[in-house]
């Protein structure tokens, strides 16, 4: 992703005055990530164009759970208890809390399980378990009977700390539990009927209703957040079962995927707050305020696309391991290539950068008072910050690479010690202009520029003859294959007494003065 920014050259040896130098440089990484190159995804791959539905909201999963335990007998007691929590929480709790909570008594998820009238129904005994242990005690009972008595798989129930845990990836195999046991109520017909109380979630203007500018984008976000958790899943997935299978080093699984876990579960719980968002009358919505409230929380997002290239770069060196991994049918688009693998390892770069057009659109045509309208301007800024401090993280990374690189291709420090350079702030290729008067020379150097120094370094030609003292020590080439520097100059930046930025012969330039030292 290298290309050139025009900007802060610097001289090449040291002195007492330092001639001018010009950047011409295309080695100067920039922020923006840029995918690999590859065959790009066709166009009819389904698991690439696939559109988020109500099946993959977690907040939706847990509205039609509840409408489906509405006919499981026993349960309304649960439901109220859920309603009441609801309202003592005025606005500050969302079906997936509540949801989770309920489900967390264990009682509940007993009649879930004795509504199939077994011959042993479950219970525990409240004498003989402690009273903050009764929960997990039932929830053990339950996946009991779930792994011996309905023959659900173990890979496929959950465990105990997913449900009393925190992760909503963990709350997602819960779901998928007690959908799969009401299944069960429902093929032997032990369900009630529907009870009006607990209706279809119907989305969308009703029949014959005119989709307006403003709902036709609010569908875009909330159908496109769907859609983008829905593909974090799949790469979830992809990762778990990469793992298992282990022919992949752990090491290598890491630098694919990183906070992948971290960064679903965050998505997840932003859907919520979008869908909520959503369910309210349009005069109530304020889309703004919602990334106001998030902007610190997307901080999750800067080590993970941070880390792409060495993402990108690891899935290319280990493909062959990758594609050789037994996975799930659904699966097999994203195996068919390392292009496909790559686009979808960049779809967190690509939904960050949608979200301020996203708020821009919203913006448009739409008749908000002034206080949404000056919340969706500042949401629309904060939108942008995250695109600028992921950048930033991207930038960082960079450097970070380059230092590491720097160190293992320098044949000679001659007696510097890297730990005392400080940050990299800048590095690339510029031109070294050397010598006053009608013919200055000029020179190509690989700049460094530190905190508390400046290297210009020169790449070894290795089919030039080396000195002796040299010729048997390190080969030409460094560890990570790229051919070694010699460092050719330096300046302590507490030289450092001037510095003029100026345009010779139609190229930007700088000059550096400096005392000897």
């Amino acid at each position: 992703m290298p290309t050139s920014n025009g900007h802060t050259p610097a001289p090449s040896h040291p002195g007492s005055k330092r001639p001018p130098l010009t950047n011409h440089s295309t080695s100067q990484p920039v922020s923006m990530y840029q995918p690999p190159g590859g065959d790009l995804p066709r166009p009819d791959n389904n698991l690439m164009n696939i559109r988020g539905d109500m099946t993959s909201s977690l907040y939706q999963i847990c509205l039609t759970l509840r409408r489906r335990l509405s006919h499981v007998p026993g349960f309304h007691q649960y439901l109220a208890e859920m309603e009441e929590e609801e309202a003592e929480a005025e606005g500050a709790t969302d079906p997936v809390t509540t949801m989770w909570n309920c489900l967390r008594r264990g009682y509940p998820l007993m009649t879930i399980y004795n509504a199939l009238k077994p011959h042993n129904p479950l219970h525990v005994d409240a004498n003989r378990v402690a009273e903050k242990s009764i929960g997990k005690a039932a929830t053990f009972k339950f996946l009991q009977a779930c792994l011996t008595d309905l023959m659900i798989p173990a890979n496929e129930c959950f465990l105990i700390t997913d449900l009393y845990g925190s992760d909503t990836t963990g709350f997602v195999k819960v779901t998928k539990v007690v959908n799969r046991v009401l299944d069960k109520l429902d093929e032997r017909g032990l369900l009630l009927p529907s009870d009006p109380r607990y209706p279809d979630y119907v989305e969308g203007p009703g029949p014959g209703g005119k989709t307006t500018h403003i709902q036709h984008v609010v569908r875009e976000i909330v159908t496109s957040e769907r859609t983008y958790v829905q593909h974090l899943e799949v790469l979830l997935q992809a990762k778990n079962e990469i793992e298992a299978a282990g022919n992949v080093p752990g090491d290598a699984i890491h630098d694919i995927f990183l906070n992948l876990n971290t960064l679903l579960d965050f998505q997840r719980r932003f859907l919520i707050r979008i869908e909520q968002q959503n369910s309210l009358p349009e005069s109530q919505q304020n889309w703004g305020q919602l990334f106001i409230q998030y902007r610190d929380s997307f901080r999750v997002y800067e080590p993970f696309i941070a880390n792409q290239n060495r993402c990108n770069d690891t899935v290319t060196r280990e493909w062959d391991k990758i594609n050789a991994t037994p996975h799930s049918p659904n699966l097999d688009d994203l195996f068919s290539s390392p292009a496909v693998f790559h686009a979808f390892c960049v779809k967190p770069f690509q939904r960050l950068s949608k979200y301020p057009l996203l708020l821009a659109q919203l913006g448009q045509k739409s008749d908000l008072d002034e206080e949404r309208k000056a919340d969706l301007i500042e949401g629309e800024a904060a939108a942008s910050s995250l695109m600028q401090r992921a950048n930033e993280a991207v930038a960082k990374e960079q450097r970070t690479t380059a230092v590491n690189d720097l160190q293992l291709r320098v044949e000679d420090w001659k007696g510097h010690n890297m730990k005392q350079f400080g940050d990299l702030l800048l590095y690339g290729n510029f031109t070294v202009v050397k010598g006053e008067g009608a013919k200055p020379a000029e020179r190509e150097y690989i700049i460094y520029l530190f905190e508390r120094i400046l290297l210009c370094c020169k790449e070894v030609n290795p089919n030039k003859q080396r000195p002796k003292m040299l010729r048997n020590e390190r080969a030409p080439v460094s560890l990570n294959g790229k051919a070694r520097l010699q460092l050719k100059g330096r300046i302590f930046m507490q030289n450092v007494t001037d510095v003029l930025s100026f345009v010779r012969t139609g190229k930007g330039s700088t000059e550096m003065s400096a005392v000897k030292g």
